[in-house]
C-alpha cells in the first residue's frame, strides 16, 4: 500500500509487510519506513489512512492500537529484536462522522534508514493496559479572548484571526509548554512581557503568515467579504492537532468562491502545514505570504526551484504592550513560507512578501514557519531552576534560519 506522509518529509512509501495470527488476543501489523535521504530525520511524520490499513487487516482497532519501532531494517532482523521503543500515536476523525480517518505518529530516522513499526491492535483492556500515557505536545482551541482560532508547537503558537482581518499572528514562547490557554484566560495580558511567552508579531494591514489571500487585478485581496465562516478542531492531541476554517461564500471581486482551509500542527515543529481547496477552478490566482518590513530584506528560493519560499530575519518582534508598533532591539524573528506548488512563483506589494500560485486539482499545500531568538531562554532544567543559555537545537542566527529553511525546502522536494 502507499502511505501518505506530511508533504515535507523525505520518505519513500510504507509497505504493510506482516500481520499475525488471527486468533490471538493481539494481533500485529509489520511496515518499513525508510529516509532515501543523506541527512536524518527526527521525529518524522507519518499518517496512515485507517482506510488503508483494513484492506490489510479488516478487523484492524483504531481505538485500541499501540504503536512501537524497533532498530531492526529487515523482518529477519525485527524477529530477533528483544527491544523496542514505543511511538506516541493519536487516531484521528477528520471528517466528522465519529469514525477514525488516519493513525499518526513520529519515527526518528538516521540517514538513509530503515526501520520496522509495529501496529498492535486488539484486545482493548488489555492494549491499553500496554500503553502508555502520551504528553500532550500539541493544542488548539478557539477563544474570543484571542480573537479566533489558535493552534501550537511546545516551541511556539499562532492564531487566525476569525473576522475579516483573516490573518495569521504568532506568539513566541521563551520556554516549551503549551499556552494557548493562558492567552485565552480572561484578563491575562498576552501583549505584555513575559517570561513564558507573548505575542510578538505585528501584522497591520497585511495578511501575517501563512494566511490565504488571493491576487485580483494585482492586488492582494484578503478573505474578508464572506458570507459564512465556520471553525472547526479536528484534533488535539500529543502528536498533531488540526483546525479547519471554512469561508462559505467569498466574495472574490465579485466572484463568489467557497474556500475550505485545513492547518496541521505537528509536535515539535515551529512552523505548520496549511493547504485549501476551493471550487473556483485552477486558473485563480492564490497568494500566502510573510508581513514584510522595509528595513528587512527578503531572501528568496532559486529562479526555477522545485520548492519556491520566500524568508526574512531581522529586527520585526513588536515591543510589549496592545499598542506598540516599533520593534524590539536585540531580538530576531525569522519568518518563511514555503510550497512545492507547480509553477509558483515570489512576489510582493507594499505589506507582504509573497507566493503566488494556482490550485493544482482544486487545492494547493505551503508551509509557514517562524523562529524567535528568545525560543529556550527560559527553559527550566530542574525545579525552581531556570538556564538563560539556549539549548542547541535553538535557531538563534540568521544563518541558522536559512538553513533551517533550505533543510524545509529541501524535504518537500522529496516526494513521500
Amino acid at each position: 500500500m502507499k502511505m501518505r506522509f506530511a508533504w515535507m518529509l523525505w520518505f519513500t512509501c510504507c509497505v504493510f509487510v506482516e500481520i499475525a495470527q488471527s486468533d490471538q488476543l493481539i494481533k500485529n501489523i509489520k511496515i518499513v519506513v525508510s529516509n532515501p535521504s543523506d541527512s536524518a530525520r527526527a521525529a518524522a511524520d507519518v499518517a496512515l489512512p485507517i482506510a488503508e490499513i483494513r484492506k490489510i487487516a479488516p478487523d484492524f482497532k483504531p481505538g485500541a492500537a499501540l504503536v512501537t519501532v524497533s532498530e531492526a531494517s529487515t523482518l529477519e532482523e525485527d524477529a530477533s529484536v528483544l527491544q523496542t521503543e514505543e511511538l506516541p500515536s493519536q487516531v484521528d476523525d477528520l471528517d466528522g462522522d465519529g469514525k477514525a480517518d488516519e493513525l499518526a505518529f513520529q519515527v526518528d530516522l538516521a540517514a538513509h534508514q530503515s526501520r520496522i513499526v509495529t501496529l498492535s491492535f486488539g484486545d482493548e483492556n488489555t492494549v491499553w493496559r500496554l500503553r502508555r500515557d502520551y504528553k500532550q505536545r500539541t493544542a488548539a482551541l478557539f477563544s474570543r479572548k484571542i480573537e479566533g482560532l489558535g493552534w501550537e508547537s511546545e516551541r511556539i503558537a499562532f492564531r487566525i484571526y476569525f473576522d475579516p482581518r483573516n490573518a495569521v499572528d504568532i506568539y513566541g514562547k521563551r520556554r516549551p509548554t503549551l499556552q494557548l490557554p493562558m492567552y485565552a484566560s480572561p484578563d491575562y495580558g498576552y501583549h505584555d512581557e513575559s517570561p513564558e511567552g507573548r505575542d510578538i508579531f505585528r501584522i497591520g494591514d497585511a495578511i501575517g503568515i501563512g494566511a490565504v489571500a488571493a491576487m485580483v487585478n494585482g492586488k492582494v485581496l484578503k478573505v474578508a467579504d464572506v458570507r459564512d465562516r465556520k471553525w472547526r478542531i479536528l484534533a488535539s492531541g500529543p502528536v498533531r492537532s488540526i483546525v479547519e476554517v471554512e469561508y462559505d461564500g467569498w466574495n472574490a471581486a465579485g466572484r463568489m468562491i467557497h474556500v475550505k482551509s485545513r492547518i496541521t500542527q505537528w509536535a515539535g515543529e515551529r512552523g505548520f502545514e496549511h493547504t485549501i481547496s476551493a471550487d473556483c477552478g485552477d486558473e485563480f490566482t492564490f497568494v500566502t505570504g510573510l508581513t514584510s518590513r522595509a528595513e528587512i530584506p527578503a531572501v528568496n528560493s532559486a529562479k526555477g526551484a522545485r520548492t519556491a519560499w520566500v524568508a526574512t530575519w531581522g529586527k520585526q518582534v513588536v515591543a510589549p504592550g496592545p499598542t506598540a508598533t516599533e520593534m524590539v532591539d536585540g531580538q530576531n524573528l525569522g519568518l518563511a513560507v514555503l510550497t512545492g506548488v507547480r509553477g509558483a512563483t515570489v512576489t510582493s506589494d507594499a505589506l507582504n512578501h509573497l507566493l503566488e500560485f494556482h490550485l493544482q486539482g482544486g487545492s494547493a499545500t505551503w508551509y509557514a514557519m517562524a523562529a524567535w531568538d528568545q525560543e529556550d531562554s527560559n527553559r527550566k532544567i530542574a525545579r525552581d531552576q531556570q538556564s538563560f543559555v539556549l539549548p542547541s537545537d535553538a535557531i538563534a542566527t540568521r544563518e541558522q534560519f536559512l538553513k533551517a529553511v533550505q533543510e524545509q525546502a529541501d524535504q518537500i522536494e522529496l516526494p513521500g
